[in-house]
């Protein structure tokens, strides 16, 4: 049996696969909803006698060792294989299927352990039928109500195959078909890549696009987040936050990471700021500028459909504060509170995997770090007689005031130091007419501290901060003490 596709040569001046082939019968194969089909991108030689074939899940769903279908350019099947194991960006799955969430999507590697590269051709398809009375799982069947018909597909096709761009076309398109076209213009230009002319205007194609898509998000009604239950912010899954532009997309995602026991729900959220003639006012925080505070710079649009990766930044840039003195620039802490819930998320995840011990060290690590080097506010007062003088607003305090620094307690009677990243979770314990804050380090916090411990964003993340971890603290203070001075000698 020729394993290695030594064989005669079909019609077409392409290899048979094995000497057997022309005994193979051919037959049509009508596909249903449900049916898993995979369209092959690129083939690779694997091991001795293998392959590796690189595409994508156009429909369904693929466990390794399923026996499939590989199909010609013609439709018809040429010979039937079994998927030894199933990989993505170089790691095993459980399974392929077309509803896919992540930067990768539902691109796969499959790996077909006995027949070599020369047995496939990209562009084609491997294919199963559903088996009758097999059911489609309950993310596929939402995948399918939510995706865009062939015929939506077509019709965006017609509106960028056309030798310019027209902006009112452009207009008329959903944020999903803009990215659609996205896709088409990146696919088309990669294909034409031995064409520099073609390639050039394709990629001019996609340079128009892009700011298309920005502004379809600017000008929203309102953007979908999908917010973790078990932090009560949005869902932050390595180092990427996920926006939707339609619930229906959301309410898909949350079906998908309930298979991974990810507890999450749907917020619907502005994009604009709410105008002082709005009828009824958001009191809300926008969603782009709730992820700056946040420090959620990567947004990945529409996972789990055709999906873009922007930069929050490109939405709502941050604030310019350049023409401030640097005492009247507001303290905030984006990059803290991200490691903060990058931390909370993955810890409050209720799963096992191997080296998860590893993983949430690295995550706390970083959070502690990042803390040390944080502007903090801590909320305080002065208790004692204090007067204005007449017809001046400074306050003058006798030798009885005393600077007071405020302090919690927890059910269990333990006090602790409260701190805050920014003056909008400050606000949300101490008002501003009863408090004042104080800008301090981690260090001065520890030192201030009369309780068991410190809390950073109590009403918020509430990172608790006990004996050992304060230790660990110190100790990174300390590290970076040392390094310091070794750079300065």
């Amino acid at each position: 049996m020729g394993l290695f596709g030594f064989g005669k040569k079909n019609k077409q001046g392409r290899e048979n696969t094995f000497e057997e082939q022309e005994s193979v019968k051919e037959q049509d194969i009508s596909f249903q909803a449900g049916d898993m089909i995979f369209e092959i991108g690129s083939v690779h030689p694997w091991k001795e006698q293998g392959s590796i074939l690189v595409g994508k899940m156009m429909s369904g769903e693929l466990l390794p060792g399923t026996k499939i279908s590989y199909l010609g350019q013609n439709g018809r099947r040429i010979f039937d294989c079994t998927v030894e194991t199933i990989e993505q960006n170089g790691h095993a799955v459980k399974k392929a299927s077309a509803c896919w969430l992540g930067i990768y999507g539902p691109v796969f590697s499959l790996i077909i352990k006995d027949f070599a590269p020369n047995a496939f051709q990209g562009g084609n398809q491997l294919v199963r039928r559903m088996e009758t009375g097999e059911e489609t799982s309950p993310v596929l069947a939402a995948y399918e109500d939510c995706r865009m018909t062939k015929e939506q597909e077509g019709a965006v096709r017609a509106v960028i195959g056309k030798d310019s761009l027209e902006e009112e076309e452009l207009k008329g398109l959903s944020i999903q078909e803009i990215i659609f076209a996205l896709a088409c213009t990146r696919d088309q230009s990669n294909l034409c890549k031995d064409d520099a002319e073609q390639a050039a205007k394709w990629k001019e194609k996609g340079d128009k696009l892009y700011p298309c898509l920005l502004e379809k998000i600017k000008t929203a009604d309102a953007v979908y987040l999908t917010f973790d239950k078990n932090t009560g912010f949005p869902f932050y899954n390595n180092g990427i936050v996920e926006v939707y532009s339609k619930r229906q997309y959301a309410e898909l995602a949350v079906l998908y990471y309930k298979e991974q026991f990810r507890e999450l729900e749907v917020h619907e959220l502005s994009v604009k700021p709410e105008t002082e003639s709005s009828k009824e006012p958001d009191k809300r925080i926008p969603a782009f500028a709730m992820l700056y505070y946040l420090g959620m710079e990567r947004v990945l649009v529409d996972n789990g459909m055709y999906r873009a990766l922007i930069g929050r930044g490109d939405i709502l840039p941050p604030p310019d504060y350049s023409g401030l003195p640097q005492t009247q620039v507001p303290v905030s802490n984006p990059v803290l509170r991200a490691r903060m819930l990058d931390f909370f998320g993955e810890a409050r995840w209720k799963v096992n995997y191997e080296k998860r011990a590893e993983v949430l060290q690295a995550k706390e690590l970083a959070m502690l770090s990042e803390l040390t080097n944080s502007k903090l506010l801590i909320p305080m007062r002065y208790d004692g007689t204090a007067q204005k003088k007449p017809g001046e607003n400074q306050v003058v305090f006798t030798k009885d005031t005393k600077l007071m620094f405020a302090a919690i307690t927890n059910a269990a009677g333990e006090n602790y130091t409260p701190v805050f990243t920014d003056f909008t979770e400050f606000g949300k314990v101490y008002p501003a007419k009863d408090w004042g804050a104080a800008v301090v380090t981690i260090a001065d916090a520890i030192r201030v501290n009369q309780g068991v411990g410190i809390s950073v964003n109590p009403t918020g993340e509430n990172l608790v901060l006990k004996e050992k971890a304060i230790e660990a603290i110190k100790g990174i203070l300390a590290q970076k003490a040392k390094e310091s001075s070794g750079t300065e000698a």
